[in-house]
């Protein structure tokens, strides 16, 4: 059976604010050139978007949880995964203290309790 959900993130326009600066550097990820960009100097990249050194420690060290409650959106967090080398699917697992393995086979699909059309 899988980790229970340590935390539930409730994203307010509060917490999308105070997360903005990260939202706003990693949905501009999507274009290549902008993600070339960061890949070259990440910490550059985060320094000049007004990351603060714990945002960037949270960032080198994959704390998702973390970025997420500092209101990371997730869609965008999902387009930083390309250019720093993680999927959503990585993220999940992380976040749950799972191996990716035992995340996918805890889905509902893998399980066979999926609603279906």
């Amino acid at each position: 059976m899988s980790a229970a959900v340590p935390r539930r993130i409730t994203y307010t326009g509060e917490v999308s604010r105070r997360g903005y600066h990260m939202t706003r550097l990693f949905a501009s990820l999507t274009d290549a050139a902008a993600r070339e960009a960061f890949k070259a100097d990440p910490e550059g990249s985060m320094r000049s978007a007004g990351f603060s050194d714990e945002e960037i420690a949270l960032v080198r060290e994959r704390r998702f949880n973390q970025l997420l409650e500092r209101g990371v959106a997730i869609y965008a967090l999902g387009k930083a995964g390309r250019a720093l080398g993680f999927t959503l699917v990585d993220a999940g697992a992380a976040m749950r203290g799972e191996t990716v393995e035992a995340f996918l086979a805890a889905r509902p699909l893998n399980r066979g309790t999926a609603a279906r059309d």
